[in-house]
């Protein structure tokens, strides 16, 4: 072989090794979700990222949903929500999910935050370009080091077909089953290195899902707040998950050569065991917090409110005196606070309690109204042994009837002397927006514009101190 021969064989290898040498072989996803505006441990998440990247290779940020809701510091902001997006931006994530909560502000104030984020918010199933918000985009291709990570993302809907928010936020808005869509995308994985699922379904839907599209290499998921400790590997699916609240970050590693997968494993870190903190976001949360209003003193419980019954009875009865009704009803899951210690009740407990700003709506109903109302809500569950009571009342009580089946077939309400209500009455009844618009109740309700956070703080002013003890509603 000439010399020339020899100088193209040397210069093929140089150039093959080069090559080699700057494919990238490991890549580190770091995912968050169900964050649910708990920003205290930011300061930790960033410095944990930013070690990450100090390690070399690279590193993609990214949150599965439910930003917001949960944090009145967060939540009742100058503007609404706008404190998460501004520590999501400092930390750098690259790529999110919508969650059911992340509608809960309605749709100018989710645009608002969506434009100010300087990453792509997904969803596929989720048809609104005809709405306020806009459409959008269902998948996001993301360039690392030479190769094409997918992130394709989906939403949970319940039975109503809807996410899990007040329907009211939802106007001109639709959305379509997980699974259909899903298969409608199964060439995204013929396009890119790396197929992602960001989804916002619980992990029994991606399980599911993993299950019918194993074209997913990675699902990194969030709603069911579940703690994913070790790797699941489902039909070759890497499912993960990381609780909520901020208190552990996931950690995907994929590695790769030549391009190609070769492996995949997860690990779920501690932030509250994560003794190093970022000062510069340390600050921006200690501004964030900076709310001395948020302190003041609005009432005392004169003992423990130990059960979510229990301070549910200090929503409605506030409800009530505030809308001038009868009766007030209020959802469980609508109670964010499980318990409220004896002491001092602040605005920022109140905000907790009740961080989704709803409001009274007022109805005027027969008894026999009042009964539909509960039995459809206890009886749409269709294993009896699964049914709950949904909805606690003000003062007074009531009690579901049940057959030999299971099934709720009468209710029995009493007023605060415990006297039996009689059909011959009609009595004026108070809910929130949420439970007027996702209950359906119709049209004829009266829209009072009091804000329930503000009733309470009424009666709490009126009263001084409150105490309650044991439920007002029961199952036979």
């Amino acid at each position: 072989m000439n010399l020339l021969g020899r100088l193209g064989i040397l210069l093929w290898v140089v150039m093959a090794v080069c090559s080699c040498s700057k494919e990238t072989e490991k890549v580190v996803i770091l995912a968050t979700n169900d964050m649910h505006a708990q920003i205290s441990r930011f300061p930790q998440l960033a410095a944990f990222v930013e070690q990450k990247r100090a390690e070399g290779g690279e590193v993609i940020v990214v949150d599965a949903g439910d930003r917001f809701s949960g944090n009145p510091y967060v939540d009742n902001a100058g503007e609404r929500g706008e404190p998460m997006i501004q520590l999501m931006n400092k930390v750098g994530y690259e790529v999110a999910c919508m969650g059911n909560h992340d509608f809960d502000y309605g749709q100018q104030t989710l645009k608002k935050r969506l434009e100010e984020a300087n990453f792509p918010v997904l969803c596929a199933n989720m048809v609104s370009e005809n709405s306020e918000l806009g459409a959008l985009s269902p998948y996001y291709i993301l360039e690392k080091g030479g190769l094409k990570f997918c992130f394709f993302s989906l939403i949970q809907t319940g039975t109503n077909h809807i996410p899990a928010t007040n329907p009211g936020n939802l106007e001109n808005i639709s959305f379509r089953y997980y699974k259909d869509v899903a298969r409608e995308y199964k060439q995204l994985a013929k396009d890119c290195d790396v197929m992602i699922g960001l989804t916002h379904l619980g992990f029994a839907h991606d399980s599911l899902l993993a299950l019918v599209m194993p074209d997913f290499d990675v699902i990194v998921g969030g709603h069911s707040h579940t703690v994913i400790r070790e790797p699941q590997l489902i039909n070759g699916v890497l499912v993960t998950q990381t609780g909520s609240n901020l208190n552990y970050v996931g950690v995907t590693t994929l590695e790769f050569k030549r391009k190609r997968l070769v492996s995949k494993s997860y690990t779920l870190v501690s932030l509250k065991d994560f003794e190093t903190a970022d000062e510069e976001v340390a600050l921006m949360v200690e501004k964030i917090n900076n709310r001395p209003e948020f302190k003041k003193v609005v009432g005392q419980a004169g003992a423990d409110l130990s059960t979510k019954e229990e301070v549910a009875s200090l929503m409605t009865d506030a409800m009530c005196e505030a809308a001038g009704c009868d009766f007030a009803f209020y959802n469980k899951g609508g109670v964010r606070l499980n318990s409220i210690p004896k002491g001092d009740i602040t605005m920022e407990m109140l905000y907790k309690l009740e961080p989704f700003a709803n409001y009274i709506v007022k109805y005027e109903w027969n008894l026999e109204r009042m009964k539909e109302f509960i039995l459809r809500d206890y009886n749409r569950v269709a294993e009896p042994e699964k049914r709950y009571i949904n909805y606690f009342i003000s003062a007074g009580r009531y009690e579901i009837v049940r057959d030999a089946a299971g099934n709720g077939v009468d209710v029995r309400f009493y007023d605060k002397q415990g006297k039996l209500l009689r059909n011959e009455n009609k009595y004026k009844v108070a809910v929130s927006n949420y439970v007027a618009s996702a209950g359906k109740l119709g049209e004829e309700g009266v829209v009072t514009h009091i804000p329930i956070t503000e009733a309470v703080v009424g009666y709490l002013g009126r009263q001084g101190c409150v105490a309650y003890e044991g439920g007002r509603t029961r199952i036979k």
